[in-house]
């Protein structure tokens, strides 16, 4: 009876995958990521509204197409950097990056249960290897001044030790089969400037190391070439990837410089028209530059940005206040017929509603003190008598105007 094909597990794109034979690509999911995506999303929710207001929207047309290249604050980068099987492909073992934190985790298959070994901020581990007897992890750890180095830790996340030093770049360890603790790895030298900034990278040999003595060799050195993802077996047959050797940085042809040079004025004339037809389109809705392209047409863009602020707000108050409508006491004549409610015919009115009668608004003592003084001088004046009967200058009491009590 022949052995079923072990599953293989793999990482695309910083997403980690298994397969298993004759079945679709499978994205396993760890909840240390999903976590933090949350946590980002709770983080960009609680400060949603810096990012809302005219005052926003006019930083971001200031800035133009540079907008678009600046990166959202919500979004951090999250990746598998290794992957290694764990109690005959039952287990994955893996390693995660982040902004921030970094870490080793161990999934199970079966039931997607994952446990963090070790984690730590500023943490990044990539190509990661276990020993096939006694679980010992190896695994290339980067620094941040470019450089890369080996380190050792137990399977249960304890004991990190670094095992290589030196301005170079140590990756892809592998544990060679057989008696003892050695390991295969790729390596290459840093060059840098007087500044002590990386400029490249030499070619990648293949190392040999035996751990347990602390003695390392020089195993494969091409001259134009790396060699990379070494492996030893058992007869100690080496295998590894030979690639064409290609400096760091791009080569810049002197025409080009030149051409450069000789373009820069007319390149920055035209890169301050640019910039000046932008204020006048935002503020005068006048372009500078009027050849080329066709008419622009449609509402000004400030107007449209104030109309959708209203549109909001109206949709933010319908949605507090429900389909309520509370009509104004100055709107309000009549009340509304209602035929059914005592008893009236179709198309009547019922008997009990009344016209609502307008109240005047009783003026004050004072001012009506005031009014009766006046009208009574103004009387005195012309020598006659204040008038009561509505046809004389006094106070109106004729069925046009309210008597006041």
């Amino acid at each position: 009876m022949s052995q079923p094909v072990p599953a293989v597990a793999y990482v695309a794109e910083g997403k980690l995958y298994t397969r298993a034979p004759g079945a679709p690509a499978k994205l396993i999911d760890s909840p240390f990521v999903q976590g933090i995506l949350d946590r980002v999303e709770r983080d960009r929710q609680r400060s949603d509204w810096k990012s809302q207001g005219m005052a926003w929207n006019f930083g971001a047309q200031m800035r133009g197409p540079f907008a678009a290249m600046e990166v959202p604050g919500d979004r951090r980068r999250i990746r598998f950097s290794g992957v290694a099987p764990v109690a005959g492909g039952k287990e994955l073992l893996y390693a995660l990056d982040t902004d921030h934190v970094g870490g080793l985790f161990q999934h199970e298959l079966a039931d997607g249960f994952e446990r963090r070994l070790y984690h730590r901020q500023q943490f990044r581990a990539t190509d990661l290897a276990r020993h096939p007897v006694d679980g010992t992890l190896a695994f290339s750890v980067q620094g941040a001044d470019g450089t890369a180095r080996l380190a050792l830790m137990s399977p249960e996340g304890r004991g990190l030790r670094e095992i290589t030093e030196g301005d170079a770049v140590d990756e892809a360890p592998s544990w060679v089969p057989g008696p003892g603790n050695v390991l295969v790895f790729q390596s290459a030298g840093v060059g840098r400037n007087q500044q002590g900034m990386r400029t490249g990278l030499s070619t990648y040999a293949v190392m040999k190391m035996d751990v347990d003595a602390g003695k390392m060799e020089t195993l494969i050195e091409p001259d134009h070439a790396d060699a990379l993802l070494p492996r030893m077996t058992t007869d100690g047959t080496l295998y590894y990837i030979r690639r064409p050797y290609e400096a760091f940085g791009v080569k810049v042809s002197p025409w080009k410089v030149a051409l450069d040079i000789v373009l820069f004025p007319l390149r920055l004339v035209r890169a301050l028209v640019h910039f000046l037809d932008v204020f006048s389109l935002m503020f005068s809705r006048k372009p500078l530059i009027t050849s080329g392209g066709p008419p622009r047409e449609g509402p000004d863009e400030r107007h449209l940005m104030l109309w959708g602020r209203m549109i909001d707000a109206r949709k933010a108050q319908k949605a507090r206040t429900g389909d309520r409508q509370v009509a104004r006491p100055r709107d309000v004549a009549t009340r509304p017929p209602q035929p059914d409610a005592c008893g009236g015919g179709a198309g009547q009115a019922c008997p009990c509603v009344r016209p609502v009668r307008r109240r005047h608004r009783r003026p004050h003592r004072r001012q009506r003190d005031l009014s009766s003084r006046g009208r009574r001088d103004d009387d005195a004046d012309r020598g006659g008598k204040p008038d009561r009967t509505g046809d004389g200058p006094g106070i109106s009491g004729g069925e046009d105007e309210p008597q006041f009590r």
